[in-house]
């Protein structure tokens, strides 16, 4: 069973091990110190490529570390988590999330990219036995990226509620996490101490919820706008999530823990905070990436969601998405 801290005490079980270290260079931005040898690997890209997690299994491997330790982001945590996959060692996983959005810490999934497509890969051991929340670790995180991966918690939060697979368990996490980040984000935008430790357990409770349920429609959506366009995860989901919302209608349930009473004014609600908070869609798009980003949808994927979406609907919800005008051109 998984072991949340919140503090950096669970070092101390460390002490006699070896660990591999993931983290990324932010890392070197914080005052965190193992009691112990350990080897590093930072070798990876902010989206993980199939061929980085290759190179950290190499490293593992020929240090022979008995733990791996992740410090950073959802893409170092999904990268701590892959090479543990993909090397075959059953060793501990211990999680220090340095964003407050991915839940990767709080999930048994991870996303890695091969070929420019975005593959998942699901296993129960890839949840991560050790976690440690600890709000100082967002101090050093610029205000964009806090943004962002605060909007995929919100996402994430709200996909889980309307999944097909929702429980009651998971409607729960996904009610308070949903609470946390509303009532937070003027705090935790200011960098507050208060704001980054209720972010940090609001992002932990919808991974929990998506643990159960999985994502939906707006994240199956996003992963392309990340790789075509370069926009940070968060940044792509946010885009997605009020158009699909709108398209499938209802859901007055989840307007109402947003402080609103229905879904056009719920998702009226969510694009207002978009654009008070600076994220906008892609300048360079070209009507050809229509067609590109509607074929890049996995429609299996698209079995969780509570409404079906075909190829058309797709194609339409990404015109407005990316606010393509009638005659092609972006607006």
């Amino acid at each position: 069973m998984q072991q949340i801290y919140n503090d950096f005490s669970a070092f101390e079980m460390l002490i006699d091990k070896k660990p591999l270290l993931v983290c990324d260079n932010a890392f070197d931005q914080l005052w965190i110190s193992l009691p112990c040898e350990f080897v590093r690997f930072s070798n990876f890209t902010s989206n993980p490529l199939y061929e980085d997690v290759q190179a950290g299994v190499e490293v593992l491997k020929n240090s022979t570390c008995d733990f791996i330790v992740a410090i950073g982001g959802g893409s170092c945590i999904d990268t701590a988590k892959s090479i543990k996959y993909f090397s075959l060692e059953d060793i501990p996983i211990m999680a220090v999330p340095t964003t407050s959005g991915t839940g990767s810490e709080a999930t048994h999934f991870a996303v890695i990219y091969q070929g420019g497509e975005k593959q998942s890969i699901a296993d129960e051991r890839l949840l991560p036995d050790y976690v440690v929340l600890q709000p100082d670790t967002l101090k050093t995180l610029p205000v964009y990226q806090k943004k962002c991966t605060m909007l995929d918690a919100l996402c994430q939060a709200i996909e889980s509620w309307w999944s097909k697979k929702a429980t009651p368990e998971s409607s729960r996490y996904s009610q308070k996490s949903i609470k946390l980040i509303l009532d937070n984000i003027e705090s935790y935008l200011k960098n507050e101490d208060k704001g980054n430790n209720n972010m940090l357990t609001a992002s932990n409770l919808a991974g929990k919820a998506i643990n159960i349920t999985t994502t939906t429609a707006p994240h199956a959506m996003s992963y392309k706008l990340t790789s075509l366009y370069g926009l940070p995860h968060g940044h792509a989901v946010a885009l997605c999530l009020p158009k699909v919302w709108r398209h499938m209608k209802g859901f007055d349930n989840i307007a109402k823990a947003l402080g609103r009473q229905h879904c056009e004014e719920a998702v009226s609600f969510l694009e207002e905070l978009l654009q008070d908070l600076g994220i906008s869609s892609p300048e360079n798009v070209s009507v050809s990436d229509l067609d590109i980003l509607t074929s890049s949808v996995n429609l299996q994927r698209l079995q969780n969601n509570p409404i079906r979406l075909d190829e058309d609907i797709i194609n339409a919800l990404y015109k407005e998405i990316l606010e393509v005008k009638e005659d092609g051109k972006h607006d």
